[in-house]
């Protein structure tokens, strides 16, 4: 695969092979090389060591079970500290909140979108649409279904999860109509979320039954002639929303059920039919723990290559049950977070109740301190399983949780679910709070300004500013910046430093104190005005937080807090 974005990719150049590790660690191969999918070599993105090759980049050994070497960090769980402010209520800033789980068939009905987007309490929206939907003819696409979504969240600054989904969700949304599949052809004509046109290609399939007692289509993943067209498919789509506003993450898949990592369809629910299914999967068709590593390698560079801009998001489900589906999920993740950082999200699907589980959850506790994770729900939680999950978000660092529209439309009727939904929401993510800010009122022209600041976090993660270090995003820290205007209300200038300690260590029930002597921007004699915002230098985005230091009454939702009057001599 070249770097040229419209570069379409032949089939027949697909081809796994391996390259050795230490070829890519004398030569400084890229993780694309480093999986040889029929690519060459190209120079390193990133620096990194040889220590760091070994552990994250050595394919898993060739045995039935194995250790994962490259969990070097100590994973516990930490008691939350949890603290709380009268009167503060929960702020909305775009990577944090909880998100409206909107059912397929339910993506095209206005009036039902409008309504959940109109509750304050509602951060975005959650979608999976198959990929039949956005190309139902080969480079013929159909972008109406998420433009009408994005466009819908325009005017509230929401914004969209959005996953494709190659197999298992086996519906439409409501007004779309697939094309009619040739007769004759028993692989079109068995229902799938992969496209018909796909199969008429030669791409490996396999047959299961649906919960509707038919026969359901799968396409067999790691399949390379099926690779090519999905990978077509993410550029085209990557050119089109990498930089859209309103997407808030897009998810990293081709490789599951559902648009999840999960790779063996248990829609019947029935043990004998999955295992029948994970059997032919493996003696038909070859898969394997290390087949699959390497697989949702591939998979996995895919994406960062079509969407250098926006947010990913990655399900840490295992692939395959029990101890060696959760190994290969050690690997996979590893492998994604120390490659790309924060320019990955990470969310545990199918969350279907309050129970904990530290298998479950143990790679969420891992990696939040480097990036946002999440939680999504399915419509089994009920307002007791709410509740435990309320108290298991915050020792787990969750950022956002995508909550079914029926929970929420139970919830308009259920105070039980509603409060549990509310006290979820106000944990959720960085929840900063200006508790004060001094500084010298006076200053003579050309002097440093001496200024003090205290804050406050009541969420459960850090806010985490995403520096590009190659092809890796670094979770940094934001800046404060204090803007003077003069008595009109117009900027004059603005002086920036990084807070110590920086935001990226902000961590909930802890005072967050700190003195600075700031270099001023060359002011004439007069009165300003001083406004305080937490904000990222790159983007010029400012946080919302809340104004608790001159707030008279509850604290109030603000980008710029206005800190006092400063006269300049």
């Amino acid at each position: 695969m070249s770097d040229g974005g419209n570069e379409r990719i032949a089939m027949k150049d697909f081809a796994f092979r391996s390259i050795s590790l230490s070829l890519a660690v004398t030569f400084g191969v890229s993780a694309f090389s480093v999986l040889g999918i029929g690519i060459p070599l190209q120079k390193a993105e990133a620096k990194n060591t040889p220590g760091e090759f070994v552990k994250y980049f050595n394919p898993i050994p060739e045995k039935k079970h194995y250790l994962n070497e490259g969990q070097d960090r100590l994973i516990k769980t930490k008691k939350f500290k949890a603290v709380s402010i009268e009167g503060a209520q929960p702020v909305f800033n775009k990577e944090i909140g909880l998100f409206a789980l909107i059912p397929t068939e339910k993506i095209g009905q206005t009036q039902v979108i409008n309504e959940i987007l109109s509750r304050p309490n509602v951060s975005g929206l959650s979608v999976t649409i198959p990929w039949k939907v956005l190309e139902p003819k080969e480079d013929e696409f159909n972008w109406q279904p998420l433009d009408n979504l994005l466009e819908q969240l325009k005017p509230s600054g929401k914004t969209l999860i959005v996953r494709v989904s190659t197999c298992g969700v086996d519906t439409v949304p409501e007004g779309f109509v697939a094309p009619k599949a040739e007769e004759g052809d028993k692989k079109v004509v068995l229902d799938s979320d992969t496209p018909s046109w796909v199969f008429t290609g030669d791409v490996k399939t396999m047959e299961y039954t649906g919960k509707d007692g038919k026969q359901h289509l799968m396409p067999i993943f790691w399949d390379t002639n099926y690779l090519a067209k999905w990978s077509n498919f993410i550029t085209e789509m990557g050119e089109k929303y990498d930089k859209h506003p309103g997407i808030h993450s897009i998810g990293i898949t081709g490789g599951g059920i559902g648009g999840s990592t999960q790779v063996v369809p248990d829609v019947t629910g029935e043990k004998g039919n999955y295992d029948k299914l994970e059997k032919a999967l493996t003696k038909d068709h070859g898969m394997s723990q290390r087949q699959l590593v390497t697989h949702w390698k591939y998979v996995a560079d895919i994406f960062p290559k079509a969407f250098p801009t926006a947010r990913l998001n990655f399900d840490v489900d295992p692939p395959t049950p029990n101890r060696a589906g959760q190994d290969t999920l050690d690997e996979i993740s590893d492998y994604l977070i120390y490659r790309y950082g924060q320019r990955v999200y990470i969310t545990r699907q199918n969350i279907n109740d309050g129970k904990h589980g530290f298998d479950q959850y143990r790679v969420i506790i891992k990696f939040h301190p480097d990036t946002f994770t999440g939680y999504q729900l399915t419509e089994k939680v009920d307002a007791e399983g709410l509740e435990k999950i309320a108290k298991n978000a915050p020792v787990d660092g969750i950022s956002y949780i995508e909550i079914p529209l029926s929970t929420f439309e139970a919830a308009a009727k259920d105070e039980a679910l509603a409060k549990s939904l509310e006290e979820l929401r106000s944990k959720l993510g960085y929840q900063l709070v200006s508790q004060k800010i001094s500084f010298d009122e006076k200053l003579k022209q050309g002097d440093k300004l001496k200024a003090s600041f205290e804050f406050l976090n009541l969420g459960a993660a850090t806010p985490l500013r995403p520096s590009r270090e190659f092809d890796k995003d670094v979770a940094g820290s934001y800046k404060l910046q204090m803007e003077f205007r003069d008595e009109s209300g117009r900027p004059i200038g603005q002086s920036l430093h990084t807070p110590q300690p920086p935001t990226n260590q902000w961590q909930a029930g802890k005072p967050i104190t700190w003195s600075e002597e700031l270099k001023m921007p060359p002011l004439k004699p007069g009165k300003y005005s001083v406004f305080v915002s937490v904000v990222d230098v790159d983007t010029k985005r400012k946080l919302q937080i809340l104004n608790a230091s001159n707030a008279q009454g509850k604290p109030t939702a603000e980008f710029a807090i206005a800190a006092g009057d400063l006269k300049v001599e």
